[in-house]
């Protein structure tokens, strides 16, 4: 943990920017990089009633409580690779999850 979801990113551009992103992020947190996990989710804009698959790319990022320092270095990196990608704009957003409502094979934390 933590969770990364991107969503209106290409999933190419997500391969390529994983690992050294999860691996900044890591070091920021302090959290091993094998207990990140990376999900990309195909989106489908709709703008004026006409399709438009992807170009402004959200990071949702789900993970337990962390400095107000941390979130930001972390929001910092993860809008710097976006952005070195060619896209013009990113939205990185953060769910906080509750340890005691999240359960990994039945025992919560």
């Amino acid at each position: 943990m933590p969770h990364i979801i991107f969503r209106g990113i290409d999933v190419a551009d997500v391969k390529e920017i994983e690992k050294p992103m999860v691996q900044e992020i890591s070091s920021i947190v302090n959290c091993p990089v094998d207990h990140f996990t990376v999900e990309w989710t195909p989106t489908l804009f709709i703008s004026g009633g006409v399709e438009n698959t992807g170009g402004y790319p959200f990071v949702t990022i789900n993970w337990f409580k962390r400095s107000r320092d941390q979130q930001d270095d972390v929001a910092k990196v993860v809008t710097k690779i976006v952005l070195d990608l060619g896209y013009s704009d990113v939205c990185v957003y953060f769910n906080e999850l509750d340890p005691t409502a999240y359960y990994e094979n039945g025992v919560h934390y």
